[in-house]
Formats: C-alpha cells, structure tokens, sequence
C-alpha cells in the first residue's frame, strides 16, 4: 500500500531530485506541525471576523470562558494565551469597551487586576466556540481514538519541552 505523499513529502522529494537537500527526516515531524498551525490560525481567525473579534481577542474570551465564573489575573491570562502582559492591556482595553469583560481590583493583591467575562462577553464567544469546535471535530474525525490519544500524548511532550524552554 502506497503512503499518501503530504505537502512535506513532495518538497523533500523535491529537493532531493535537485541534490540541493540536507536530510530534514528528522524535522519533518515539526514542520508538519508547523503547517498544520498555520491552517489552524487560518481557520481561526475566519471564525474570529466572522464574530467581529481578532484572533487574540477571541482566544482572551475563550479563555475565560472555560474558566467562568472564576475570573483571571491579567498575568495568567496573558500565560494563557501565550501574549506578554503588555500585548494584553490594549486587546483588554478594546474588549472592556465593548462590554464583552469586566476588570477589577485583586481582593488579595491591590497591585493586581482580575478579568471575567461579561454576558455579553459569554454570548458571543459561545456561538464563535462551537463552530471551531465543529472543526476541531471534524478534523479529529480522520483519526481513530486510539491515534488521537497517541497524538496528543506525543504533541503533550513537545508542548512540555518548548514550555520548558520559555519558562
């Protein structure tokens, strides 16, 4: 039985053909990921405009919408969705005037704020989540249980070292 030739495959195949290829076997594995990112954020930032969010702003809310009612801190959100704490006071302060968060004063830490989201907030981004997903969904659908458990503990490692990295 033939293995379907991936977009990788064909430009090492390529490359190959033309001598001018260093062997990437080893890091094809990590560009595929990288591929299949880029279709991700592709796929969400069409669900994002078709909610009038940008992409950030519609993973700040989807973050707090897994977490409601429990509110964040500003730096676990920013944890949270990969964005330093700077990057996260304008997209806070568009959301925030669009009533879609609330920002308060930490009980616990005066220096510190807390985010939740708002009704309207949990609104919008409920009819934006089930449509990604809907994708993810469909997406996983090409694998069988026991390939996406093997693939998330693989993709949970790598998560782990590059983490690791950033920390």
């Amino acid at each position: 039985m033939d293995v379907i030739q991936d977009f990788i495959d064909r430009g090492q195949a390529e490359r190959q053909k033309g001598g001018r290829a260093a062997q990437l076997a080893d890091t094809a594995n990590l560009a595929r990921v990288t591929r299949l990112a880029a279709y991700l954020e592709r796929g969400l930032a069409e669900i994002s405009v078709n909610a009038g969010l940008k992409a950030g702003q519609f993973q700040v809310l989807a973050e707090l919408r897994t977490r409601d009612p429990l509110s964040m801190t500003v730096s676990e959100l920013a944890r949270a969705v990969i964005l330093t704490s700077g990057a996260m006071t304008p997209l806070l302060d568009q959301l925030d005037e669009r009533g879609l968060i609330h920002r308060q004063t930490d009980p616990e830490d005066r220096r510190a704020r807390r985010v939740s989201i708002t009704e309207k907030g949990r609104s919008l981004i409920t009819r934006a989540l089930e449509q990604q997903v809907a994708r993810h969904r469909s997406l996983n659908s090409v694998l069988t249980v026991e390939e996406r458990e093997q693939l998330s503990d693989i993709l949970r490692k790598l998560l782990i070292a590059v983490e690791g990295e950033a920390a």
